[in-house]
């Protein structure tokens, strides 16, 4: 086992674990209706590709993404369309649940490409809570070097135990998705950071490690703290490597999953199932079978609630997510989604209403537990004076939201909603600031797109000339007198416009990633007009080749 570092702060909150892991992992039954966001991952929306009354399969795409960051939907039961909208796609089941997969994959004998476009035609994502498009993850190869994969394990908030049930029931599974994502990034050896409080799934790992390759596999088991789960946070207490402020893991040579998502990651490449289902805890005293199940992508909260046995009576919230950084449903009417990883049905006592806010007492409490070494009690007051240039200074971004400063604060402050809502504030001021650039790339993408479709209709053109050319040796006049293309420029053209795409998606990924749930439309316009542009280039150089390789009216005299 590795010697774990350390990280600053941290608190120790009740884990209420026990009440999910008492039972084996379970299956939800089969919804009659699932209702499908086209939206239930980092970056644009899916775009639509069924109708209404069409019938599908499990399995079946119904739903392209839309850019680079963004992510396919697939029908999670089979049946018929009865809604396409511009938020969701339901599916009425028709109970038969007939299933449609893609053609399994030896991951260890198929290229890098193939197996990233598998990733990406179905649909997964990380399934930790960010959304993040696992193919996009597995290509910072391209960009950065890798030397560790990180399984994210530690599964420190409160309540949630779908890893650890996850884990239980699936160590192989995990350890060899793993081993294709490290192959993948390039990743030499492969870090399992687990909390000490998990002994049976630090078992199984134990009893299947041996037989793990070809990457090094090393078991870490941490103490527990929250939020020892934070990426950072474990990079920094398994290799005592600390990631740059506004950096990710990759800067350090890392790279993190959490094993639900290296699990869905084989299921795809190995046995041609796409993300339609996920493993989701089902806890809270108003619940009478608590458990781990695993749920269709698209089935109401509510139904789901009701089979683990809700009782109303006792129901004071529902919080999707853990309860330090979840959030309470409006309405029990939503579906389960690629992110959802726990539902607590709270009683009153279980979860109450934070007190009444009281002024801050300067006390530092908050200082101490701040595991990216911030000042929340300065970064309180610049936020609500709307100091930004003073936010900006002090790191506001940093800020993880692990919601630790509020858990310990003796003023009952919501020290975190403070800082969500400043950085809505600057993310607002920079969307505003960029509106113009904005107006900008989409001129330059209309250009390029014009510029394209022109090479296009002069490729045909040309074709048609070659075609209907003359055979008794007079070739028109135009064709004798246009003058040859520069083939070095257009190569150098070409190649320049490549780079500019490699650019615009090193961009974009770089920022998706940072702020996974931020809108990042001006970057998707700017790698889109790249691609215009090379698209343009290629038909260019093409269609110079081809010209290069006609003969003259000399070579038919």
């Amino acid at each position: 086992m590795a010697h774990p570092f350390d990280f600053p702060g941290g608190i120790y909150p009740p884990e209420r674990k026990d009440r999910s892991t008492q039972s084996p992992l379970r299956r939800a039954p089969l919804p009659s209706q699932v209702i499908l966001p086209l939206c239930q991952h980092s970056g644009r929306p899916a775009t639509p590709c069924v109708a209404r009354g069409d019938h599908v399969r499990v399995g079946n795409l119904i739903a392209k993404r839309d850019g680079l960051i963004s992510a396919d939907i697939h029908a999670t039961v089979s049946g018929t369309v009865s809604q396409v909208d511009s938020d969701a796609i339901h599916i009425d089941s028709n109970g038969q649940d007939t299933w449609q997969y893609l053609p399994p994959l030896d991951w260890r004998k198929t290229d890098a490409p193939t197996l990233l476009t598998r990733l990406d035609d179905s649909g997964v994502v990380g399934l930790g809570g960010a959304g993040f498009p696992t193919h996009i993850k597995a290509r910072v190869i391209e960009r950065h070097a890798i030397d560790t994969l990180v399984i994210n394990a530690a599964e420190c908030e409160p309540y949630i135990t779908a890893d650890d049930l996850t884990l239980r029931n699936y160590p192989g599974d995990v350890l060899e998705g793993a081993q294709l994502i490290a192959a993948l990034c390039g990743a030499q050896q492969i870090i399992i950071g687990i909390e000490d409080n998990k002994p049976e799934a630090i078992a199984a790992l134990e009893h299947i490690l041996p037989d793990s390759q070809p990457a090094r596999v090393t078991l870490a088991v941490i103490p527990t703290r929250y939020p020892s789960g934070s990426e950072r946070q474990l990079i920094k207490k398994l290799l005592n490597r600390t990631v740059p402020s506004q950096g990710l893991p990759a800067d350090v040579g890392v790279l993190c999953h959490n094993p639900g998502t290296l699990l869905a990651a084989l299921h795809a490449v190995r046995d041609g199932q796409p993300l339609v289902e996920r493993v989701v805890t089902l806890t809270g005293e108003a619940l009478n079978q608590p458990a781990n199940y695993w749920v269709r992508l698209g089935t109401s909260i509510e139904n789901l609630l009701v089979h683990a046995g809700l009782d109303n009576a006792k129901l004071s919230r529902v919080v999707q997510g853990g309860p330090m950084m979840g959030s309470s449903l409006e309405s029990l009417t939503a579906p389960v989604i690629k992110t959802t990883n726990c539902l607590i049905a709270a009683t009153p006592d279980e979860l109450p209403s934070a007190p009444m806010e009281s002024p801050c007492i300067r006390c530092g409490a908050c200082e101490s537990v701040c595991p990216a070494q911030l000042l929340p009690q300065q970064l309180h007051w610049y936020a609500r004076a709307q100091d930004d240039d003073k936010l900006t200074s002090h790191h506001l971004f940093d800020c993880i939201e692990c919601g630790a400063c509020s858990y310990v604060c003796p003023s009952h402050i919501s020290l975190v909603d403070d800082y969500r809502d400043a950085k809505r504030r600057l993310r607002y001021q920079q969307i505003e600031a960029a509106k113009a650039e904005h107006a900008k790339h989409r001129f330059e993408f209309r250009q390029a797109r014009l510029a394209r479709e022109e090479a296009e209709k002069q490729a045909r053109r040309q074709a048609r000339l070659a075609h209907n050319k003359p055979t008794d040796g007079n070739a028109s006049n135009e064709s004798t007198s246009a003058p040859p293309a520069d083939l070095r420029s257009l190569r150098i053209a070409q190649t320049a416009a490549k780079a500019a795409v490699r650019k615009a998606e090193k961009v974009l990924a770089r920022a998706a990633q940072q702020e996974p749930q931020h809108s990042h439309e001006d970057l998707e316009t700017l790698l889109a007009t790249a691609q215009e542009n090379l698209k343009a280039a290629d038909l260019q150089l093409a269609q110079a080749r081809e010209s290069a390789k006609a003969p003259t009216a000399e070579d038919t005299l």
